[in-house]
């Protein structure tokens, strides 16, 4: 397998559309962060309520470290010896479909981001789409999982 892959068209048009959603995203987090009370949720018990509570600037930490892993996903893209799946990825079409599936990741982990932002920053502090985007990030990777797996 090699190392390093090209750049192809669907990268770039995933890259790009990373780079305009990061900025909505982030705009909408400066949104929140200046309207946010003085004091915000920063973790949630099993049962979805706030337990400890902090400055909104604890939240552009997390959000800032969300989109960072993003961004490294989409970088890791073009390592292809960076994709760690239960099996061997020895085929050209598994390299394709392992590159696929961490340029989508990237962009849900860019939609997580402001799930977290507006579960902590705005009342009522709800996780519910953290929980729906978490469970449909497992789910793009077992699909994916199971066409690499199938494309042996």
């Amino acid at each position: 397998m090699k190392n390093r892959q090209g750049r192809t068209l669907e990268g770039t048009v995933f890259e790009v559309a990373f780079l305009v959603l990061a900025a909505l995203v982030w705009g909408l987090i400066a949104w929140l962060y200046v309207r946010a009370p003085e004091s915000v949720p920063t973790h949630f018990n099993a049962l979805g309520n706030p337990d400890a509570w902090g400055h909104p600037s604890n939240m552009l930490v997390v959000c800032g470290l969300m989109t960072i892993l993003g961004f490294l996903m989409l970088l890791g893209a073009y390592f292809p010896s960076t994709i760690s799946m239960p099996f061997e990825i020895r085929t050209p079409r598994q390299i394709a479909l392992g590159q696929r599936l961490l340029r989508i990741t990237a962009l849900l982990f860019l939609l997580l981001t402001i799930a977290i932002a507006f579960g902590a920053m705005k009342p009522p502090y709800t996780l519910w789409p953290l929980f729906v985007l978490t469970g449909v990030i497992i789910l793009v990777v077992l699909v994916f999982a199971v066409l690499m797996w199938k494309a042996r």
